[in-house]
């Protein structure tokens, strides 16, 4: 009897449906853009290491995360400008430039003085800057490329145009941690997951999303808009500085020509990391991805044999789709929280 009692019951329950880990995973990713982009950096490295000649080899490898490194950081530093909803600084490759001829040129007082003085440099461009956005409400694209003309011109009339020769020992930058991981792209980590932590789990860090999602519900909630923004410039100055005090510590000279990508390179990869022009979505992890990314497709590139002009297409095609992706990775995650 008893039996008979425990199956009827057991017919008449509905089993509980399966748990469906992957299709989980999956619909989890196509909704998170960070996710794509890192789903799609890790394919990308796979297909070259197996596709490409030459990719997978120590030298190249080391080659290429440390140009990532010098570009990362400074894309680090613009996501937070991008996050707070100042879209973009066009100064960047300017203020790089100039720093490096700033560390060259107090290289003599020591690397560590000369790194310092480039990354205060750098804090104090991206502190004006963000004074005239934040507080005075100006464009920030306006402002910053009348930034960039007077950083330029400032350090064409000093130099008189000429490269900066530092005299000085800068090998200290240039070292490896346990002979493997070179310093630069330590500092490019550290700085990621620094930044990360501070924009997820600070006050200041909720303060810049806020900001960038919705500036009048930040004022109304008693958080002034204009204090976040100079926050947010200040710190993409400075890694601005730090990476042009890294680059001109590789050959120890200063010059305009150099980082004149960065900026390029740095938009491009807070975009393809998936950070919102329109701010308030995105995190600096995203954009430091993004400059794998790109990265790890200019080396291939180049690898394959393929021209300069080919490899500018090959960027816009891919900041393109990452536009693309980044929408349809909204609008589903919108449509899931409806």
């Amino acid at each position: 009897m008893n039996t008979k009692i425990a199956a009827r019951s057991a017919l008449q329950k509905p089993a509980a449906a399966p748990p469906k880990p992957v299709a989980e995973t999956i619909k989890r990713i196509s909704t998170d853009s960070s996710a794509i982009i890192a789903v799609t950096t890790v394919l990308l490295f796979s297909l070259a290491c197996v596709f490409v000649n030459e990719f997978a080899t120590v030298t190249n490898l080391r080659a290429l995360f440390l140009s990532v490194a010098l570009v990362g950081i400074a894309a680090v530093g613009l996501s937070i400008i991008t996050i707070v909803g100042r879209l973009f600084a066009l100064s960047v490759s300017a203020m790089v430039a100039v720093s490096t001829i700033v560390f060259a040129s107090l290289l003599q007082s020591g690397p560590w003085a000369a790194m310092a003085a480039a990354v205060l440099f750098g804090a104090l461009a991206g502190a004006i800057q963000g004074f005239f956005v934040g507080r005075l409400g100006t464009d920030p694209i306006v402002t910053t490329i009348a930034a960039a003309a007077i950083l330029v011109g400032f350090a064409q009339i000093v130099t008189g145009g000429r490269n900066i020769q530092g005299t000085g020992d800068a090998s200290v930058f240039g070292q490896t941690i346990l002979g493997v991981l070179p310093l630069q792209v330590l500092a490019f980590f550290v700085l990621t997951v620094l930044a990360w932590w501070t924009h997820r789990y600070t006050v200041l860090g909720r303060r810049v999303t806020l900001v960038g999602l919705n500036e009048k519900a930040a004022l109304v909630s008693g958080n002034r808009a204009w204090p976040v923004v100079l926050f947010a410039f200040i710190v993409s100055g400075a890694l601005a500085g730090l990476a042009g005090g890294l680059l001109s510590s590789e050959s120890g000279q200063g010059n305009l020509q150099l980082g004149g990508t960065f900026g390029f390179d740095a938009i491009t990869a807070v975009v393809v990391g998936g950070v919102s022009v329109k701010g308030g979505t995105g995190n600096p992890v995203g954009a430091a991805t993004g400059a794998i990314l790109v990265g790890l497709l200019g080396n291939a590139l180049v690898l394959l044999g393929l021209s300069y002009e080919v490899q500018l297409i090959f960027k816009g095609v891919l900041v393109l789709l990452a536009v693309v992706a980044t929408g349809i990775a909204s609008n589903r995650q919108s449509g899931r929280k409806r």
